[in-house]
């Protein structure tokens, strides 16, 4: 995980997270270009669970979010678009959290529970080689 990746993880668990009773299961970022004379917005999907203690939710929220990245600034962008309203993806079991992300580019972050639980049903992508397909979370030291 790059320094910016980093960054990005640190703003959404400072923005979603703060009483740490939030799991994200994995994160996926890719630029897109809004406008040509504007900085590039990228989207980023985030699909994330409850935990209480060890325990993690079975099923998981994901949506699509928009940010402008600069060296040093990290903003969120189109609120309008996203902020408002249900999840894109509402109350799904999480073994497809991990699929679902990867649609839309490969998951800079994935957790040790997103992974199992996609390798415990067989997900295709995952389920051969799943140290070869992406960044696993961090321990917690």
């Amino acid at each position: 995980m790059n320094i910016t990746q980093r960054n990005l993880l640190a703003l959404l668990e400072s923005t979603f997270n703060p009483e740490g009773d939030i799991h994200f299961l994995a994160i996926a970022e890719k630029e897109i270009q809004v406008h040509e004379k504007e900085r590039p917005v990228h989207q980023v999907r985030v699909a994330l669970t409850f935990q209480e203690g060890d325990t993690v939710n079975p099923y998981y929220d994901s949506t699509d979010l928009f940010v402008t990245i600069d060296e040093d600034n990290i903003q969120f962008k189109l609120e309008k678009n996203w902020a408002d309203g249900p999840p894109t993806i509402e109350g799904s079991p999480i073994e497809f959290a991990l699929g679902w992300v990867s649609e839309m580019a490969e998951p800079f972050y994935v957790s040790s529970k997103a992974l199992a639980a996609a390798e415990a049903n067989n997900h295709p992508r995952y389920s051969n080689n799943p140290q070869g397909n992406s960044h696993k979370e961090e321990s917690k030291k």
